[in-house]
């Protein structure tokens, strides 16, 4: 009888060891799945946003294929794929001339941080003019009524006089838009 006490203590023992070497032998393989689902959640989640924001390009693709050439040459004109500060300048630059303003500089700045994809980004242009007061009025209507989105954040006007006319300088702060990266 005692050696079946014996006996029946050695394998508990054994069994508690196995149970115990078991634990540390799947512990760094438990872990490493751990770490996999966590993952592979969030991958599906991210999944999920891609699909929906691909679906929200394809229905707006489709919209855009719906409507006339017309509409569609407007609405990539108003919100061009990539900056173009080339095109800028020359549409600038004929607005500036057909109201009689005279541009002294012009400056741009793009936003470039990696955004969502599909996501408008924003550049901010900065114009230093000169003109007069009426001059400058007819400029904002061209800016407002430009192909290219035009949105006016800022206006700095100085008033002066030069050999005895009225001449204004203003800077203008503007913000326009694109759709991919620079």
């Amino acid at each position: 009888m005692k050696s079946n006490k014996t006996s029946s203590l050695i394998s508990l023992i054994l069994l508690v060891a196995l149970v115990g070497v078991g634990m540390f032998w799947f512990k760094p393989t438990w872990d490493v799945t751990n770490a996999l689902k966590v993952t592979e959640r969030a991958r599906a989640e991210e999944k999920k946003l891609a699909e929906d924001q691909l679906k929200s390009l394809q229905d707006a693709q489709a919209n855009l294929a719906g409507a006339g050439e017309v509409q569609q040459q407007t609405v990539l004109a108003a919100i061009p794929e990539r900056f173009e500060q080339d095109k800028l300048i020359i549409l600038l630059a004929d607005i500036a001339r057909k109201n009689d303003v005279n541009i002294g500089s012009i400056s741009f700045s793009a936003a470039t941080s990696a955004g969502v994809a599909g996501e408008v980004k924003k550049g901010t242009i900065s114009l230093s003019l000169t003109g007069n007061k009426s001059d400058l009025l007819r400029l904002l209507k061209g800016l407002e009524n430009s192909a290219r989105k035009l949105v006016v954040k800022n206006i700095t006007v100085q008033f002066g006089e030069t050999e005895g006319l009225e001449r204004v300088n203003f800077s203008i702060s503007m913000e326009t838009y694109f759709q991919k990266g620079l």
